[in-house]
Order: structure tokens, then C-alpha cells, then sequence
């Protein structure tokens, strides 16, 4: 169950660093590119961080 979990994370992740990477090339929006990745980032890594590692 975890690993399906994982991999819709990933997929919303991936869509938002994908328009970060556009944020950066297409527009020139170097401060809106990197504020989307780190979105992308925290929100794939917070999560699962918080369902392999934390101790009920």
C-alpha cells in the first residue's frame, strides 16, 4: 500500500517540477522556478518521510 501511495506522489510531484523547469526556461522566472521545486520537492519527501520513518 505504501508503494502505491508513493508513486501518486511522485506523479504529482513530477507535474510540479516539470512547471518548474518550464517557470525557469520558457519564462525567464528564475524565483518562481526554484519556489516550485522546492514545493515539488517537500511536498513528495515530507510525506514519505513521515510513513517509512515515524514510529507509531
Amino acid at each position: 500500500m505504501k508503494v502505491v501511495l508513493v508513486i501518486l506522489l511522485l506523479a504529482s510531484s513530477y507535474y510540479t517540477f516539470t512547471y518548474a523547469l518550464s517557470l525557469w526556461k520558457d519564462d525567464r522566472n528564475k524565483l518562481g522556478g526554484v519556489g516550485a521545486a522546492l514545493l515539488a520537492l517537500l511536498s513528495f519527501f515530507g510525506p514519505v518521510m513521515m510513513m517509512f520513518f515515524y514510529k507509531y
